[in-house]
């Protein structure tokens, strides 16, 4: 019998069909994932406090939240929870319940830094334009107290950082209470010198507590007051340049808290 060319070259592709579909199954190649192939969790960072926590994941203002994502994209995940105009008081009433929840369910990793950054509007003026902020300065520390607390037993590992209020640049804000157009008008919100009590406050604080503090109201008020200045926006956030030095001292202190 002959054997056209064609009808041999369709034996020979069946003849290797069926010797692949033949191979025993121990033959053919696996992948087995074991505890030692998979990776460790990554580091989690929740960032908590005020605007100066909120504004510092402004891309525009080179934040330091934003910077600090970039340095950890590899090692870290970051929950942000900082909100602008709020106080220790309304922190502790209306943000922990939530975070303690969201810890306690495992919405993300268990924090291994948590930073609070709350103080800035407890120290506002009681006679200035915003008086329904402020908090005595013995119930501050008593709110503080009380949130790092919250944390430690929602987190038992994390490390604990406290941020001091930075300072405050008092022309900048006189400037504003003077343009301002309602019966507010001439009224200023905030001093550099009331704003220093509750730095020491939260020093206090963070040593009674025997957790780690950053101070950057003295960092800022040891610099010639144009230096410190320059780096506000509006006598109270920074602007990018001011981020940038936030950035540098809050590296410079994780690094020796926390093995991020």
């Amino acid at each position: 019998m002959t054997i056209s060319p064609g009808t041999f070259h369709g034996l020979v592709i069946l003849f290797a069909l069926a010797t692949a579909f033949a191979l025993p199954v121990e033959s053919q190649p696996t992948i087995t994932v074991t505890t030692e192939t998979q990776p460790a969790s990554r580091s989690l960072l929740l960032l908590t406090g005020d605007s100066h926590t909120e504004q510092g994941a402004y891309p525009n203002l080179d934040g330091w939240v934003s910077l600090l994502q970039a340095r950890y994209t590899r090692s870290a995940d970051i929950i942000l929870r900082g909100l602008s105009g709020y106080n220790a008081k309304w922190f502790l009433k209306y943000v922990m319940p939530t975070l303690e929840n969201e810890i306690a369910t495992g919405a993300y990793t268990t924090p291994s830094l948590i930073t609070i950054w709350l103080g800035t509007n407890d120290a506002v003026l009681v006679n200035g334009s915003n008086p329904e902020m402020h908090v005595p300065i013995e119930e501050y520390k008593d709110y503080l107290n009380q949130i790092v607390r919250g944390f430690q037993s929602a987190a038992p590992d994390a490390e604990i950082l406290i941020i001091t209020p930075p300072h405050i640049d008092d022309d900048a804000r006189a400037k504003c209470a003077a343009e301002r157009t309602d019966a507010k008008r001439g009224l200023v919100d905030r001093s550099n010198a009331a704003t220093g009590d509750y730095a020491r406050a939260c020093v206090e604080v963070a040593s009674e507590l025997k957790v780690s503090v950053l101070d950057l109201y003295e960092h800022f008020n040891a610099m010639p007051v144009e230096t410190r200045n320059t780096m506000l926006a509006d006598g109270v956030h920074f602007n990018a340049a001011g981020y940038k030095e936030v950035d540098s001292q809050l590296r410079s202190k994780i690094s020796s808290v926390s093995p991020v």
